[in-house]
């Protein structure tokens, strides 16, 4: 079995070698016109079609592109914003805090001033009243060890006048 081609370009029987190649070269180029004419056009529409769409893909996506660019630039500055506002929060803070351990501390120095001033004014006026129950005691005694000693030593007119120059002199030291 041998391999024979389909199509043969074998001018038929009564046409010249030459009139069959200008009638295949007349009929390739009417082929090609009408494929110009016809097929192309409505092949470069839907190109045309498709560059449009992909051009406008591209465009779309470079757009993105840039505004994603954009948004990350945004985003770094309301970072280094936000991390700028939490640094001076925080010094804010560490002041306020400083500031409201000076005022405590403060408030607690005079507390104990105060404390200690009213301590030292009641133990002067307990002393005070202490050196006076002293006092009368004192006296009280020594009343009680004239009035032994007189009542010992002397008579009761002597006595009277001892009392009466004793009552004397302590009314003129008091």
């Amino acid at each position: 079995m041998t391999f024979q081609i389909p199509f043969q370009f074998h001018p038929p029987p009564g046409v010249a070698l030459g009139q069959w190649i200008t009638i295949l070269v007349v009929g390739f180029v009417l082929i090609a016109f009408a494929f110009v004419k016809f097929v192309v056009p409505m092949i470069t529409v839907h190109l045309v079609e498709r560059r449009e769409e992909i051009t406008e893909a591209s465009a779309q996506v470079e757009s993105t592109l840039q505004e994603t660019g954009q948004l990350r630039a945004d985003y770094q500055k309301r970072l280094e914003r936000i991390e700028d506002e939490t640094e001076a929060r925080m010094a804010e803070a560490v002041r306020e805090a400083n500031q409201l351990r000076d005022t405590i501390l403060a408030e607690g120095r005079e507390l104990a001033e105060g404390i200690l001033r009213r301590s030292r004014d009641e133990a002067a006026r307990e002393r005070a009243k202490a050196l006076v129950r002293l006092r009368i005691q004192y006296a009280e005694d020594v009343v009680a060890a004239a009035a032994y000693a007189a009542s010992r030593s002397m008579d009761a007119s002597s006595q009277e006048r001892l009392v009466r120059e004793f009552s004397v002199s302590v009314r003129s030291a008091s």
